[in-house]
């Protein structure tokens, strides 16, 4: 009798935890979901979405705590900076190697040489920038999904 009772007894729980569980489930799914959907960070290109709303990239500094993901940030930023400097560089000595060659004045090739060299820093520069922002927003979501693990 207490074999039996012990047998319907660990039957009945195992009903009870294969209904119960799959519902639990959903719950931390249906909850992490919604996290993802409204705070975390992704890029298409040069913008940013949260929440179904573009956000600025001078906006994204509010949405970094202190620590890695801050400097990480700050660094793509600067990086960025450094990159439009050289590709405005970049543009004024193409521009002036045009002038130059049409007047038949010396140096048109010089500035055209040092023009082509400013934009492929610019494109290095862009480059680290957009891989460390991204670095930054995937830390960023990851402690914002899973907290601090």
């Amino acid at each position: 009798m207490t074999q039996r009772f012990i047998q319907v007894g660990l039957v009945t729980l195992v009903l009870l935890l294969g209904w119960a569980a799959p519902a639990a489930q959903a719950q931390t799914r249906d909850s992490l979901r919604r996290v993802y959907d409204t705070r975390t960070i992704y890029g298409y290109g040069d913008k940013y979405i949260m929440g179904g709303q573009q956000l600025p990239f001078r906006k994204l500094k509010t949405e970094f705590g202190p620590g890695v993901t801050s400097d990480l940030y700050r660094q793509g930023r600067q990086d960025r900076a450094v990159a439009r400097l050289l590709g405005v560089g970049a543009v004024a000595a193409l521009v002036g190697s045009a002038v130059l060659r049409k007047n038949e004045q010396f140096g048109g090739i010089a500035l055209l040489v040092a023009g082509v060299g400013l934009n492929l820093g610019s494109l290095r520069f862009s480059k680290k920038s957009t891989e460390l922002v991204d670095r930054a927003l995937w830390l960023r979501n990851k402690d914002v999904l899973f907290g601090g693990r």
